[in-house]
């Protein structure tokens, strides 16, 4: 993604910033599209920061396929959920898996994490169930104060593909409870530790 796509959803939400702490919030338009009111970079060691808020975007721009192809061409393809708002529950799955994972994150300087996603791209059903393909999971990264606004990181890109189960791999997975949704949350739960590994650690260990 380039700055010129990055610039206007970060710019959108100063409204989401002054809400306080959020849980696992109610799907909306407003909720995916609300970004931060990101102000001039500074310069915080990742170990001083607290984790206060998350912000998950799912641009409504992002194409959606319904086809059951092997793989079609799109920024959105998922299955796990009742045919629906796939923008919504892309949000959902990733605000379960990030949240809880960054919420030990202690520190002097309480942080605002939005990830705006670019790409989720599972596996459609003839897909899953043949050749199998990859796990697309794509998005930006930013890390803001989360009184002043001042982008501590970021905005970065970041790509979590990673190979998807096929044919009968999948299917004796999936007999193991071991969905597509289960292996994308724990990919991300895996980059969460990571990527915050010196912040986590001193929180853990505390």
């Amino acid at each position: 993604m380039t700055i010129k796509r990055i610039l206007p959803a970060i710019t959108l939400g100063a409204a989401m910033i002054l809400s306080g702490c959020v849980t696992t919030p109610a799907v909306n338009v407003s909720s995916r599209n609300a970004g931060l009111d990101l102000g001039p970079v500074i310069d915080v060691p990742t170990q001083n920061w607290d984790f206060a808020r998350l912000v998950v975007l799912v641009p409504e721009n992002l194409e959606v396929s319904e086809a059951n192809s092997i793989k079609p061409r799109a920024d959105i393809v998922w299955r796990e959920d009742p045919v629906g708002d796939r923008h919504a529950q892309v949000q959902a799955v990733m605000q379960a898996a990030l949240e809880p994972t960054l919420a030990p994150m202690q520190g002097a300087t309480p942080v605002t994490v939005q990830i705006e996603v670019t790409r989720f791209h599972a596996l459609t059903e003839r897909a899953r169930y043949t050749i199998g393909g990859e796990h697309e999971i794509e998005f930006t990264v930013t890390v803001a104060h989360a009184e002043t606004g001042q982008i501590l990181s970021g905005p970065r890109e970041v790509d979590l593909t990673f190979r998807a189960y096929g044919g009968q791999q999948a299917v004796d997975a999936e007999a193991q409870g071991i969905t597509q949704r289960v292996r994308i949350t724990q990919r991300l739960q895996q980059w969460v530790h990571t990527e915050f590994s010196q912040t986590l650690v001193g929180a853990l260990g505390s």
